[in-house]
């Protein structure tokens, strides 16, 4: 794949800024957490009309890619703006968080009774956010044999109840997944130097996992729990995305960075 006709089309409300009028960048992390994360997207020189448009809580959407094959990597709210001039220029930055702001969402002392099984936990907690549930597939359905109390923030709890379970649970573009990363009916994304794969994966390993670095030309398709089956030097074999970032500009960086684990 060659490293041109870059595409970012960015929507804020009714408002579209299309990369070539106007220069953009920005950066759009991807995690298997239910912590919302906040994406970062600078656009230069706005007229104040437009930037006093910009509010926090705005809808917004990115697609990217390439011209011709162009997908969404962002769907989320305007968390805060933030205007600075950098010389001649004029910088607004738009934080995005990818979700409501759950992470204040609380509750207060919910018991269940004797051997409730996480899997209505979980239900309910996911209620509580008010998100659509995505995918919903435990390794095991944990029973509590003593009960369970929910008490505190309800990402928290879905998180320690989900790992209960040996399973993730995280939210991406508005929508919530409670699954286990490398189990499901995902799309396969071959990667190798012909299709994106920038350099050479770096292997690492951590107390539970074993893995590549890697990095592609910005790829759409790539997100939490994507299947890559990656084709280098070094590996030749299946990987599933843990984590990582897209990051786009007009002339700098144009590519998608993952944390990608071992069967």
């Amino acid at each position: 794949m060659a490293n041109f006709g870059r595409v970012i089309e960015l929507t804020i409300d009714d408002m579209i800024f299309k990369m070539g009028t106007y220069a953009i960048e920005g950066t759009i992390p991807f995690d298997n957490d239910p912590i919302p994360n906040e994406s970062e997207i600078k656009i230069w020189n706005l007229s104040p009309e437009t930037i006093d448009r910009i509010k926090r809580g705005s809808i917004v959407a990115i697609n990217a890619g390439y011209r011709g094959d162009v997908g969404l990597i962002l769907h989320g709210f305007v968390s805060k703006v933030l205007t600075k001039w950098d010389g001649t220029d004029k910088i607004t930055t738009v934080y995005v968080l990818d979700t409501d702001d759950i992470s204040k969402r609380k509750v207060t002392d919910i018991a269940y009774a004797e051997g409730t099984l996480a899997s209505y936990i979980l239900r309910d907690m996911a209620a509580q956010l008010g998100l659509p549930v995505e995918q919903f597939e435990l390794n095991q359905d944990f029973k509590y044999e003593d009960g369970y109390t929910a008490n505190g923030e309800v990402t928290k709890i879905i998180s320690d109840v989900a790992a209960d379970c040996g399973t993730s649970a995280y939210v991406n573009k508005g929508k919530l997944y409670i699954r286990n990363l490398r189990y499901g009916a995902d799309d396969v994304f071959m990667l190798s130097s012909g299709t994106g794969l920038i350099g050479s994966p770096e292997p690492f390993e951590d107390e539970d996992f074993k893995g590549f670095n890697l990095k592609s030309q910005l790829q759409y398709r790539i997100t939490t729990a994507s299947v890559i089956d990656l084709n280098c030097r070094r590996f030749n074999g299946r990987v599933h995305v843990r984590k990582g970032s897209h990051k786009f500009s007009a002339t700098g960086d144009f590519m998608t960075e993952v944390e990608a684990i071992l069967p």
